[in-house]
């Protein structure tokens, strides 16, 4: 009560303290239908446990007709309960051993000979950032929420072994005084990071003025060796049940089937739609890719006469230059038979005038017979 966690809620009987019996509703504890009543831990002295009648003869907050969620209440307490209970319905237990350290002092007589060797290894207190890696872990998680983890660490002594800055390993005390929700990563288990904790919080809770006390699962040998070197001793057992009612019919069931079948039917209907979409959609690409070929199409024409264009007066120089190198050619043969015609007019006047004159070339050319018979002579 000195660290508040949550808004509690507690109710006593009408001639307490007399007839000694308290309900508490612990509020943040989830349950399936999210109703505070739904949840509950009950109290009363072991040689009082014929008030526990009270809540199936008076009590006004319990619905017996309704599931009913015991939190964790002694092993005598829990077995009149379901005695109460018996013909009603069925009930599920989950049953824990409480070990308190009686002698805090025996925790440092603990320490293993390599516990403070390894400097990359660390015992910290956790910070409200962890509080979300802690949940996700939590074995219970669906019956804690996130918020609950939050706060304990804000309130209550809560710590996590730290391996080269990185939380390895973690543990908090619980609002009803429990040091609980020790984890592990696996892989830093077997490492001995479990005995740092509850050595580490152990003191932390003691220092606070709280008896530090953890529940285990009977079967869970390991854990209870771990405590019992810590000082730590089993004081009693604790049950935590669950009451279902045969006659129980979940009226929210049949609203989620109603709402799952109706969002089930609109998946189906938007499924259609969107196929429906995705055909108008596909028509469309293919009209826009028609589109697209004949603008495509039509630029290639437009490209192909502008090529065209861009040719033809090209194939007109080229003519143009073929007619000029044909002039040219023409006048130097002009030029060149001029002479030729002149000379030919000179040679027919001459013969109409009876003399012949002889060329070098006529000379010439007699010589060269007459040493082809002198030759034949010999």
């Amino acid at each position: 009560m000195r660290d508040k966690v949550w808004d509690f809620h507690f109710y006593v009987a009408n001639d307490w303290p007399e007839d000694a019996i308290c309900l508490h509703f612990p509020g943040m504890t989830l349950s399936p239908h999210g109703l505070l009543h739904e949840s509950v831990g009950v109290f009363c002295p072991n040689d009082r446990l014929e008030l526990l009648k009270l809540l199936r003869d008076e009590d006004i907050l319990i619905d017996w007709s309704k599931p009913l969620y015991i939190n964790f209440v002694h092993y005598d307490i829990a077995e009149e309960l379901t005695r109460l209970y018996e013909d009603t319905g069925t009930i599920e237990r989950v049953v824990g051993d409480v070990f308190v350290c009686e002698n805090t002092g025996n925790v440092d007589d603990a320490l293993e000979p390599d516990d403070e060797a390894n400097p990359d290894v660390q015992v910290l207190p956790l910070k409200a950032e962890h509080a979300e890696a802690i949940h996700e872990l939590y074995p219970a998680n669906d019956m804690e929420c996130h918020e609950v983890f939050l706060r304990l660490i804000r309130s209550l002594p809560a710590a996590g072994v730290f391996c080269k800055g990185s939380l390895a390993a973690w543990m908090v005390q619980s609002y009803y005084g429990a040091m609980f929700s020790m984890q592990t990563k696996p892989q830093y288990r077997r490492k001995g990071y479990g005995t740092k904790l509850a050595r580490y919080l152990t003191k932390r809770v003691a220092e606070r003025g709280y008896r530090p006390f953890v529940v285990i699962r009977p079967e869970n040998e390991a854990s209870q060796n771990l405590y019992k070197k810590l000082g730590f001793g089993k004081l009693y057992q604790t049950v935590r049940m669950t009451f279902m009612p045969s006659t129980w019919h979940d009226a929210e069931n049949e609203s989620s089937t109603v709402l799952r079948d109706n969002l089930e039917n609109a998946v189906r209907q938007l499924t259609i739609e969107q196929k429906v979409l995705n055909a108008f959609q596909n028509e469309e690409t293919v009209v826009q890719e028609e589109l697209v070929v004949e603008d495509a199409e039509e630029v290639e024409e437009v490209v192909e006469e502008f090529d065209d264009a861009s040719e033809q007066p090209d194939v007109a120089d080229e003519e143009s230059e073929g007619r000029i190198e044909m002039t040219e050619q023409q006048s130097l043969e002009e030029i060149a038979e001029e002479p030729a015609e002149e000379a030919e007019e000179v040679a027919e006047n001459e013969e109409s005038s009876g003399n012949v004159a002889e060329t070098p070339n006529d000379v010439g050319g007699d010589q060269d017979d007459g040493g082809t018979d002198a030759g034949d002579a010999e």
